[in-house]
């Protein structure tokens, strides 16, 4: 049994969510609902729960605003529910939290629920939030994102990569030093993790940093060198976006 409560300021989406846990996620035991953020950390702090439903658009008191205000008392599973917003949807992609568009669809609810049964963190404060928390205050190139491993997670600033290589389902993170990280992620959502003013898809499996583009060659093909010397192709298609965004004419 998870045992969760609800923090959304719009109480018919407090009742269809709730008609859908009851539908898709019976392991699901709402505790309480509340109407504000105010409301959810007094909850928060009564019931000690497992997971939260966390709506992040609330006057007075936003969802991140109360995530900050909880400080230490962060020992749960968090699922941001949102209308679309990019800027938001970036910050929380890339500290690797899950979230659900309104209006939820309930097959997606079942799978942020199960994985959040599955990311249980033992009722240690999820450094997840800690870094989202971080990130709204930074610009978006400098916020970390959190690349999952076998340990948890690292917290890396994209600064710090070079490329990124699909492994078919998962990606390989190049560092600057050569390092490389292994992730269980694609690289579609790898791509949505990254800040889009300094990254590049240059091939259908490759990203690069463009700060690290030390060459670009015509060899048999269309080429990039990086700055640790690996040498990267370039599709055809994808030949004339990336000189755009090198400044190349």
């Amino acid at each position: 049994m998870i045992n969760a409560v609800i923090i959304d300021d719009e109480s018919n989406c407090i009742v269809a969510l709730q008609h859908d846990l009851d539908m898709f996620c019976p392991q699901v035991n709402v505790l309480d609902t509340c109407d504000s953020g105010k409301a959810g950390i007094i909850a928060i702090k009564k019931y000690d729960p497992d997971l939260i439903f966390l709506d992040i658009d609330m006057p007075l008191m936003n969802g991140f605003d109360m995530l900050e205000q909880l400080g230490h008392i962060r020992n749960f599973q968090v699922i941001f529910t949102t209308a679309y917003d990019q800027f938001v949807l970036k910050a929380i992609r890339a500290s690797a939290l899950d979230y659900l568009l309104k209006p939820i669809d309930g097959h997606d609810l079942a799978d942020a629920v199960d994985r959040a049964e599955q990311n249980k963190p033992g009722k240690q404060p999820d450094l997840r939030i800690d870094n989202l928390i971080a990130n709204t205050a930074l610009p978006e190139r400098h916020q970390k994102i959190a690349l999952p491993n076998s340990n948890g997670y690292e917290f890396l600033d994209p600064a710090e990569i070079s490329y990124c290589i699909a492994e078919g389902s998962y990606t390989t993170i190049v560092l600057a030093d050569d390092r490389r990280i292994l992730i269980s992620r694609s690289l579609g959502e790898t791509a949505h993790m990254l800040p889009a003013d300094i990254f590049e898809r240059i091939h259908h499996s490759v990203i690069v940093n463009l700060s690290m583009i030390k060459q670009f060659k015509k060899d048999n093909g269309f080429f990039v060198v990086m700055s640790n010397g690996n040498k990267l192709s370039v599709a055809r298609s994808r030949k004339q976006s990336l000189l755009f965004r090198l400044g190349i004419k």
